[in-house]
């Protein structure tokens, strides 16, 4: 049997018959998202009257999310389950950014939402935003020095001009991805 398939060893844009779309290497800055690979729990606190009028405080561990390459390396997966019943699952794919340096993510959860959010990661700063009129999200996570906490905050805006606290969320590693 044959196959048309290029060895895993050869540049596939090296070809001329290859799509214009293939990138001729890999972005080193890439490498930064290795920070996030592994299993999470996460812990949210949601302020009282999030989830309606008279709804309480809560603060809890009811989610999980894994982070871990696809593939040859050039996007993020990010999977994430939430126990409470308010609160999305979904997935993320992760890759470089229009600038340098930078990030670009594409969400989808469990309600049908579908979100593009910039992203950086530098100097154990992780930072996720959107610009969409009426509204504005964007996050800030600290990573621990060990590298097994991501400590945050989701803020948002209807103009871009005055923040609100969302909700704080937090990433505790459970354990590696494999």
């Amino acid at each position: 049997m044959t196959t048309n398939r290029e060895p895993q060893d050869q540049d596939p844009s090296a070809h001329p018959d290859s799509p214009g779309d293939i990138p001729p290497g890999r972005p080193a800055s890439l490498d930064r998202l290795d920070a996030l690979i592994g299993q999470w729990e996460m812990e949210a606190t949601f302020q009282a009257g999030y989830f309606g009028p008279d709804s309480p405080a809560f603060t809890g561990r009811g989610g999980q999310t894994t982070f871990e390459w696809l593939e040859g390396r050039f996007f993020l997966t990010q999977r994430f389950i939430n126990e409470h019943p308010a609160a999305p699952s979904g997935i993320a794919i992760i890759g470089a950014g229009a600038e340098p340096e930078t990030f670009t993510q594409h969400y989808y959860d469990s309600r049908g939402v579908a979100r593009i959010y910039q992203m950086t990661l530098e100097g154990g700063i992780w930072k996720l935003w959107r610009e969409a009129p009426g509204f504005w999200q964007r996050y800030t996570g600290q990573i621990s020095d060990d590298g097994n906490k991501i400590t945050g905050d989701w803020e948002g805006s209807a103009d871009g001009q005055t923040w609100k606290h969302d909700f704080s969320l937090t990433y505790i590693k459970a354990s590696p991805a494999t």
